[in-house]
């Protein structure tokens, strides 16, 4: 009788195969994975996207040297506050303060400089700006010109040192 109680056990043995430690060791990673989509997805929907969130001018280490006669210069001040910046043309008088008004204005300066000196052929920008004057400021005229003169290459900015 121990006979057929040996024999029955070792057919249990065949029957199933022993664990390997591999099957033991692995990990499904499918919640770890899901959770990782979801934390991306929560910061992509959450995270605000500005391109003219305000910030400081970073100080320039060096730069090329542009002759402001050789340029349609306009001059880029603070406006204190909350205000907007205030632009001037190189005769220091200012541009409108109107954005729209103020964009058309811009064209029109650049467009008189331009086609006044095209012998000597000044074809470039420059916006000169004080070390307190906020990116977005910058930028917003950087637009301007950019939507406006797609045929100019460069505008340059100088930042007046502090």
């Amino acid at each position: 009788m121990s006979d057929d109680l040996l024999d029955v056990e070792d057919a249990d043995d065949d029957a199933m195969p022993p664990r390997s430690k591999r099957e033991e060791e692995e990990m499904d990673i499918t919640p770890m994975i899901d959770i990782t989509f979801l934390l991306l997805i929560f910061f992509v929907v959450a995270s605000k996207m500005d391109p003219t969130q305000t910030g400081n001018i970073p100080d320039a280490d060096n730069g090329l040297a542009i002759s402001a006669k050789d340029s349609a210069v306009i001059f880029i001040e603070p406006g204190g506050g909350d205000s907007p910046a205030i632009l001037k043309r190189r005769d220091q008088s200012e541009f409108s303060k109107d954005e729209e008004a103020q964009a058309n204005e811009i064209i029109e300066y650049v467009t008189n400089e331009l086609e006044k000196s095209i012998s000597k052929n000044k074809d470039q920008v420059m916006l000169l700006g004080d070390g307190d004057v906020k990116v977005s400021e910058v930028t917003r005229v950087q637009k301007i010109l950019g939507d406006e003169f797609t045929d100019m290459e460069f505008t340059y900015i100088a930042v007046k040192e502090q």
